[in-house]
């Protein structure tokens, strides 16, 4: 009996059900999804946008630090290179910058006093190279009145003497030798010793003369090649001037180290110039990610800055089919969603040839200069954009 009830029971709901289902049979609609970009009967081409400044940029911090100074806030009008942020200086930059400086201005003052007293230098050079032709002159001269005839008679003649006085010192000593066992001062002994010491002394005065004449001709020889150095030296110094009343050799090495400590003191200002942030271009400061007091780190974006001075408007749905039918030059139509039944015309500047993907489709942005208007234009509002018909 329940098992009966039950049964009847459920065919009793399922009819029920159905008798509802047909009583309301009114079918559901089918969500329609329109396209961004829309094409009329009369050709013309519908694609949506938005507002964008003429330009904009992310400020980037170059190096790490602190925040010391915060010189602007968000909405307020800037000027390009205006400080906006400026950060810590370590007190080593600042002590490495003037040691640069200082090398700067030391490189600079011998460059200046090269250039200062190179006239002088150079007449000096000159001087030297005239002094030393002198000196080539009397040597020469000297040699030229040499006769070397003479000094080869001399220098024999000097030898036949030493030959005799070696001789005869011989014979002394031989002499004094039968008289070596008498007292010291034995008249024979003595004047054995006598003759024996002249001998001695008539030897060392032969090979001294024959020394001198070899020693003054020798001299003589090396006052040509010295003379000749000497000029040839001064000659060399003289010419490295050239033109110039500056040597070459100078002149680069004081430019090379000037260099050398102008690129130290442009790294370092660069560094220090680095801890001011400043404002690339005139505009408007729409945001500012940072606080005062607050560390921040090389490429952190600080703060944002858009030119507001005029605006554009920048499609962002016009996909390969459409943009076939557009060209740079065409004028275009704007209606805006913020002020309804307003209008503006504008004219096509930019073709963006680097596309993007974009809801499984490939979209080309497309940027409109607006002719002029006095409507309180933002970023990023929202637009239609009429393309005028092709013709």
């Amino acid at each position: 009996m329940n098992i009966r009830f039950s049964l009847m029971f459920t065919l009793f709901v399922g009819l029920f059900m159905l008798s509802a289902c047909n009583t309301n049979n009114t079918p559901n609609e089918t969500p329609v999804v329109y396209d961004s970009v829309q094409e009329n009967s009369s050709g013309i081409v519908i694609a949506d946008g938005e507002i964008v400044p003429a330009k904009d940029m992310q400020i980037i911090s170059q190096s790490n630090g602190k925040v010391t100074e915060l010189l602007i806030e968000e909405g307020q009008q800037v000027q390009a290179g205006q400080v906006i942020i400026r950060l810590e200086i370590p007190q080593q930059l600042i002590a490495e910058l003037k040691s640069a400086e200082l090398e700067q201005l030391q490189a600079q003052q011998s460059l200046d006093e090269l250039v200062l007293y190179g006239y002088l230098q150079k007449q000096l050079a000159y001087q030297r190279v005239l002094d030393a032709q002198v000196g080539r002159n009397v040597a020469l001269a000297v040699w030229d009145d040499f006769d070397e005839d003479k000094y080869e008679q001399d220098l024999e003649k000097l030898n036949e003497d030493m030959i005799d006085a070696k001789q005869e010192l011989k014979d002394a000593k031989n002499d004094l030798e039968d008289f070596l066992d008498l007292e010291e001062d034995n008249a024979l002994r003595k004047r054995r010793q006598d003759t024996l010491d002249k001998a001695q002394i008539s030897l060392n005065q032969a090979e001294r003369a024959y020394d001198n004449l070899e020693i003054n001709y020798e001299q003589l020889q090396l006052n040509l090649e010295l003379t000749k150095a000497v000029l040839d030296t001064a000659i060399a110094e003289y010419q490295k001037f050239g033109q110039s009343d500056i040597q070459r050799e100078q002149k680069e090495l004081a430019e090379e180290l000037l260099s050398t400590a102008n690129t130290q003191v442009e790294a370092l200002q660069s560094a220090m110039n680095d801890l001011e942030i400043t404002a690339p271009f005139n505009g408007k400061m729409v945001s500012l990610k940072i606080q005062h007091g607050e560390w921040i780190r090389v490429g952190q974006v600080v703060a944002v800055i858009v030119d507001d001075s005029s605006w554009l408007v920048e499609s962002t749905d016009i996909n390969e089919m459409d943009i076939v039918q557009i060209k740079i030059g065409d004028e275009v139509t704007i209606e805006l969603d913020a002020f309804p039944g307003e209008m503006i015309r504008g004219k096509i500047i930019e073709i963006d040839e680097y596309p993007q993907s974009k809801y499984n489709d490939v979209i080309y942005p497309v940027r409109i200069q607006l002719a002029e208007n006095n409507l309180p234009l933002r970023w990023m509002m929202s637009v239609i954009i009429k393309f005028d018909e092709n013709k």
